[in-house]
């Protein structure tokens, strides 16, 4: 005989597919968290209010039997609603005008519930509720309602229930129906605390070394460590692997690895990513704010207001919401006392109970906010304490605190208050304000470690760092490291073997001669100015007219010489030459002041290469991919010029801002293209990683850079684009106003690559069979008749078809079925408009050949650097464009012509 699927199955499957089964499955029942006792409570008094309420309105009121249905009662209450094996409860059925087989009136459902505000586990009872109803009526309910504690209403929509409740109900008619029902794998989750089988499942977690014991993994880590044979906690601890961190690296964004937490728990240490950086003040308040998140009230802040070696505590309580405002400005009185004093706090609740009650009572706290210090931050990646989660209750006993009440937490607080405000027993009152200030203490306890560990990490040896472990060794040891260390230096092909000293100790016995000959060895050439022979000598005509008041320059005998190396380009090759530019300089009687003739005053005071020159060595970084350092190699090899590398960062900023005019128009062509490819990839600048975005047709480019890969770039570039933008499944895309056409690249590859994951999958291996039936005619129509709408709109028919045999509202097993019928479903409109316009891709090939050509320059430099990376960006743009166009780069440069439409291809060098 089948299981009964109820209400409470369903909300709980939600939640925890464990706790589902234990319901469905056993007898297990377990035993309900006194809160959960009062939400009952609360609610049964709420539904005997209401029920109250209708009888004096004089409505037409019956209890719930399935003959009742038909007696078109105004309101039937205490409806457990049963159909097809499953079984909805809801508070009452109140009749509306919407035929239905039960007559020209049908029912919908309202649940009254003993909260002040409505989560989503009773939204979805609710959409349960109206699912059975509509079996029983014939006709599914538009509405329902949900009446919250303190008897307000809410509407909700009940439309869309069958498509929300078919994935849960599907894996609970399994078990169900099956005579011996495999229970899901135990994965604890935040709902734990308040679940009736906590202490069943925490204690088969801590027998099995769950790796959910640990509070940062959740159910896709458990799956995803799973796959490479870990599934304990301990075996996770073995899978760090330190590594060396960049020297280049500045402000990395901290990241939780879930494995140093577990090195911790298995070695026993405190592991540092990075030493905490806040520094201590003579005074310090350490506070924490207790509310009823339910209600969006506070009733108490406490304040551990320490000087020197003294501390002191001030509880400030609010009786009824009403005294909520008193206790407010009691707080910020205490707390403005101690104008310079840090306010630290644990988590984010605190910081936004202050904003909350700052709006709510019109007090600015400006001032407050800057000395806000969140310790949760100073932890989260950067230490890791040998315990399962980083809440302040587990540090703090780790540390030594302690809490009066063994079953101190923030759902018992919630216990604790409810009590208070039924009989205002002092005792709940003594414990809630104990409670508090034990979690200060905590604080303040949490605040000295991370002091004491900060000031000597070094030395703890409970204390280790996580990239760079400590080495511990003796005395004569430390000699034996010392002296091998300077061996396996003195082994390096560039070791200078005069510098090597075997002892620390030994004095440098060189006589002073020898120091002063090493001294004067020649420099490297590149860095310092060197007087070069001209191979031609060009005279200049004088300047006539002083560039900034436009009045006659007075001839002078004063010369101006210019040596400018450059590179001259025939047909056969290339050859340098050394040009001396000599031109007499002219005064100015307005600003007296001498200037060079405009033949040598177009050259900047520090240039020493022509443009050509300089286009050549441009050519080398953006065309060829050479790194610096083996474009100054090839310099020296074949023109006998020591060049430092950061000539050829002068020279791409040069030629970049020569080149601004010609990036605008490749934008303005862009953006007037009926489509647009857009791409990014990662890039790594100075040890961070940054991205560069690319737009593309297939006959321009352009490259921006910024700093996260949130979609503002391509936002602010397509604010006013009105064509078809082509891009892969990234969701940033998916806000951008214009009609979208997604890459069956990506998607195909997608579902290619995972059915050689999951060969066995046979659900799976059907849905793709689908998949290609529709695809593979379609590409070959496009084979045979290119990309014309004429050929490919009448597939639009099979498209729909194919929605309605394999997506719309079909029901699967398989995990990767399921997560490609929701890819299916979100981009339906964007992954078939092809179909319907003529010459439009139905990839995003051009934007990632755009960007194939940075992947390999990163591939070859390894970094890169900010300040230049823009412009080099530009110029790649322009070089892509070329190469799309099927024109030279370096004829480009060459040619000077800032309009790449205008340039004339001629023979490729």
């Amino acid at each position: 005989m089948s299981k009964i699927i109820t209400s409470e199955v369903l909300a709980a499957y939600s939640l925890c597919p464990q706790k589902a089964f234990l319901l469905l499955c056993t007898e297990e029942r377990g035993t309900f968290h006194e809160y959960e006792q009062i939400l009952q409570q609360q609610q049964c008094t709420a539904q005997n209010h209401l029920f109250t309420t209708l009888v004096q309105a004089s409505l037409d009121i019956r209890s719930y039997t399935p003959a009742a249905l038909t007696s078109a009662c105004d309101v039937l209450i205490k409806a457990t609603l049963l159909a097809e094996g499953l079984e909805a409860v809801c508070s009452m059925l109140t009749k509306v005008v919407q035929p239905s087989s039960l007559g020209d009136y049908s029912y919908e459902p309202v649940m009254v519930v003993g909260t002040h505000s409505i989560n989503k586990e009773q939204k979805l009872e609710l959409l349960f509720a109206g699912y059975v109803l509509g079996k029983i009526q014939g006709k599914f309910p538009q509405h329902g309602k949900m009446i919250s504690a303190d008897s307000i209403s809410h509407k909700v929509k009940l439309q869309e229930s069958a498509d929300i409740l078919l994935p849960l109900l599907q894996p609970l008619q399994k078990w169900a129906t099956a005579l011996s029902p495999q229970p899901p794998p135990l994965v604890l989750n935040k709902h734990c605390p308040s679940c009736q089988f906590r202490d069943l499942c925490q204690t088969r977690a801590e027998n099995e070394d769950n790796l959910s014991l640990l509070a940062a993994i959740k159910s896709k880590d458990v799956q995803y460590y799973g796959k490479k044979g870990i599934f304990t906690v301990k075996q996770l601890s073995y899978v760090y692997k330190p590594r060396r961190p960049s020297k280049q690296a500045k402000n990395l964004r901290a990241a939780h690895r879930p494995e140093l937490q577990a090195l911790a728990i298995r070695t026993g240490k405190i592991y540092l990513q990075q030493i905490p950086t806040f520094s201590r003040q003579n005074v310090e308040l350490f506070f924490d704010v207790e509310g009823i998140p339910d209600q969006k009230r506070y009733y108490l802040i406490g304040v551990l207001i320490c000087r020197d070696n003294t501390s002191s505590y001030r509880a400030f309580w609010a009786d009824t919401a009403q005294d909520e405002g008193r206790m407010w400005s009691a707080f910020l009185e205490t707390v403005s006392q101690y104008p310079n004093a840090p306010l630290y706090h644990y988590g984010s609740y605190d910081p936004k109970a202050m904003m909350t009650l700052s709006k709510r009572y019109g007090t600015g706290i400006a001032g407050l906010e800057k000395r806000l210090i969140n310790i949760n931050t100073s932890l989260y990646g950067k230490v890791y304490f040998p315990v399962k989660s980083n809440s302040l209750k587990e540090i703090g006993k780790f540390l030594g605190a302690r809490w009066t009440a063994a079953n101190a937490s923030g759902l018992q607080s919630l216990v604790w208050r409810y009590y208070w405000d039924q009989t205002r027993d002092m005792q709940y009152q003594g414990l809630l304000i104990t409670y508090n200030q034990e979690d200060c203490l905590a604080l303040k306890v949490l605040v000295d470690e991370l002091t004491h560990i900060k000031e000597s990490a070094q030395t703890l040896s409970h204390v280790d760092f996580i990239d760079q472990p400590k080495r511990q060794t003796t005395s004569s040891g430390e000699e034996v490291h010392s002296q091998f260390e300077t061996l396996l230096e003195f082994a390096h092909a560039n070791y200078d073997k005069k510098k090597i000293r075997f002892r620390p100790n030994e004095e440098d016995q060189k006589p002073a001669q020898a120091k002063r000959k090493r001294d004067s060895k020649k420099g490297y050439q590149g860095q310092r100015k060197v007087r070069l022979k001209a191979t031609k000598v060009i005279h200049v005509p004088a300047g006539e007219v002083c560039p900034h008041h436009d009045v006659p320059l007075r001839s002078t005998e004063r010369l101006s010489k210019r040596v400018i190396i450059d590179l001259i380009v025939a047909k056969n090759g290339m050859r340098k030459t050394i040009t001396e530019y000599v031109g007499t300089q002219g005064y100015c009687t307005k600003c007296h002041r001498y200037y060079s003739p405009p033949g040598i005053r177009k050259y900047s005071s520090n240039q020493i290469y022509g443009y050509q020159f300089q286009a050549w060595l441009v050519y080398q970084r953006v065309a060829l991919r050479m790194t610096y350092e083996s474009i100054a190699e090839m310099v020296a090899e074949q023109f006998h010029e020591t060049m430092p590398p950061a000539y050829v960062v002068h020279a791409i900023e040069n030629l970049s801002f020569a080149y601004a005019e010609t990036e605008k128009g490749i934008i303005q062509h862009l953006l007037e293209s009926p489509f647009l490819h857009a791409d990014e990839t990662p890039i790594t600048i100075k040890g961070t990683t940054q991205y560069v975005w690319t737009f593309t047709t297939d006959k321009y480019v352009i490259f921006q850079l910024s700093k996260t890969r949130e979609a503002t770039t391509a936002h602010e570039f397509l604010k006013n684009y009105d064509g078809i933008l082509i891009t892969d499944f990234y969701s940033s895309y998916d806000a951008i106003a214009c009609r979208q056409q997604k890459c069956w690249v990506h998607l195909i590859r997608d579902l290619n690559d995972d059915l050689w994951k999951c060969p066995f999958d046979s659900e799976y291996e059907t849905f793709v069979s689908a998949v290609r039936n529709l695809i593979i005619p379609i590409m070959e129509a496009v084979q045979k008749y290119g990309l014309k709408k004429r050929h490919l709109s009448k597939f639009r028919q099979q498209v729909s078809a194919f929605y309605t045999q394999t997506i719309t509202g079909k029901q699967y097993t398989s995990e990767l079925v399921v997560t490609y019928q929701k890819r299916f479903v979100r981009y339906r409109d964007s992954l078939f408009t092809f179909l319907e316009y003529d010459g439009i891709p139905w990839h995003n090939n051009t934007a990632e050949r755009a960007l194939r050509h940075i992947v390999k320059q990163q591939q070859i430099s390894m970094n890169f650097h900010e300040a230049t990376t823009h412009q080099y960006l530009r110029l790649l743009g322009i070089k892509q464009t070329c190469r799309f166009r099927n024109k030279s780069f370096f004829q480009f440069l060459l040619s000077r012509e800032v309009d790449i439409d205008q340039f004339k291809n001629g023979k490729v060098l």
